[in-house]
């Protein structure tokens, strides 16, 4: 974009309330732009030159109400991953899961204090432009890697883990679904599995603005400084398998499965579900939790698909 300003959008059929928003946010680095309805949202997003990084999106509004807009979203490949904050007062579990499945990952719930909201949209933007870097990324490297079958690779580091994930995704269908979530599933090994930075902690240290820094000392530390999380990738018939082992002591992953209201407000521990919902057609955990298998689905070949609808037939002489 050729703004140095990242631009957000801000949508909400009360003025009163776009308002608010406006002076939550008029002091941070954001080119504010407001819409007063979901088809002038869309209208902008599909029609402005410039584009915009991210979106404060209002679930409940006449007419074409937050998840429509959503749904509109996410039909168009280029407007698919903007990174939205969807301010509701409906957090119950079912709302939360139906603003999943359309794909919304950050929450604002009424009444919010300004903190709170600069916190998302942060959160958001870097979500947004984390997603960004991968796929531009990714359209640049080879494809050769379509051919792999079988691979076991070993990683230390975030940035490895960043590397590996590009690398890996090129080997799948959808490889820019594929990526994001890789890349949270490998990094997860890697900072709370290998290095035990739990949920709170990381909490407390992203606040401290010292999150890169701990990662940094704890992996020179000698309990640490050689382990490594195992991937394997494995192409089947009809199926892709991924399966990433960290040599952590493990977790409850059903805990992180889904959003719940409780973590709604946080910065981060969205990336097993937002990879459970965006990137795989199925994660699941094993044994303790150091292990977890992503599948994604394939069409197998032409002569394949034949063999298994009983339309190859061998002929003996």
């Amino acid at each position: 974009m050729s703004n140095t300003l990242p631009r957000i959008l801000i949508v909400d059929d009360d003025d009163s309330n776009l308002d608010v928003l406006v002076e939550c946010l008029k002091d941070e680095p954001y080119e504010l732009v407001q819409a007063h309805d979901g088809a002038q949202a869309l209208d902008l997003f599909r029609n402005d030159p410039q584009g915009f990084d991210a979106m404060v999106l209002d679930r409940m509004m006449p007419g074409m109400s937050g998840l429509d807009v959503m749904a509109e979203l996410k039909a168009d490949e280029h407007l698919k991953w903007i990174p939205i904050v969807m301010q509701t007062s409906a957090a119950s579990p079912r709302e939360i899961c139906e603003g999943m499945e359309a794909g919304v990952f950050f929450y604002l719930t009424k009444p919010f204090e300004p903190q709170i909201l600069i916190r998302m949209v942060h959160a958001a933007l870097e979500e947004g432009l984390k997603w960004q870097n991968l796929t531009q990324t990714l359209r640049v490297q080879s494809k050769t890697l379509s051919y792999l079958q079988l691979g076991r690779f070993t990683i230390q580091t975030i940035e490895e883990a960043y590397d590996l994930a590009l690398l890996l995704a090129q080997a799948c269908p959808n490889a820019e679904k594929v990526v994001f979530g890789l890349n949270e599933l490998i990094v997860n090994g890697v900072e709370h599995g290998n290095l035990r930075i739990g949920f709170d902690e990381k909490t407390r240290l992203q606040e401290a603005d010292r999150w890169e820094e701990e990662i940094a000392r704890r992996q020179i530390l000698p309990e640490h400084v050689n382990k490594f999380v195992e991937i394997v990738f494995e192409r089947c018939l009809d199926k892709i398998h991924i399966t990433i082992t960290d040599q952590g002591a493990g977790f409850d992953w059903r805990d992180y499965e889904e959003i719940h209201a409780d973590r709604l407000l946080e910065s981060h521990g969205r990336g097993i579900a937002m990879a459970k919902a965006l990137s795989f057609d199925l994660v699941e955990y094993q044994g303790n939790g150091n292990q977890v298998v992503c599948s994604i689905h394939v069409q197998p070949p032409v002569a394949a698909q034949h063999v298994m609808s009983g339309d190859l037939v061998r002929h003996e002489g």
